[in-house]
């Protein structure tokens, strides 16, 4: 499952870059972060069907990736894609 995220999360930031490009300064990744988050918070303190977790899962994809693009703007190195192997179960 963890792996399954992983790829979700990767495509998000791919779509992403593609949409809006990348950030263009730190703040600006930090506004979207925050965004995202707020995103995140309201769907889960204010989500009456607590069976319905899609939504939930979306923002909470969304708002890894942008963590994943604001860290790899610091990355002090060249960031490769390297393929995520993670174990099924955390």
């Amino acid at each position: 499952m963890a792996s399954a995220v992983a790829e979700e999360v990767k495509s998000e930031i791919d779509r992403s870059e593609e949409v809006f490009g990348p950030f263009h300064s730190l703040h600006e990744g930090l506004a979207v972060l925050r965004e995202e988050y707020l995103e995140f918070e309201n769907e889960v303190f204010w989500r009456t069907d607590q069976a319905e977790t899609e939504s939930v899962r979306k923002e909470a994809i969304q708002m890894a990736a942008t963590a994943i693009r604001v860290a790899m703007m610091v990355s002090p190195v060249p960031v490769v894609p390297v393929p995520i192997d993670l174990p099924d179960e955390i």
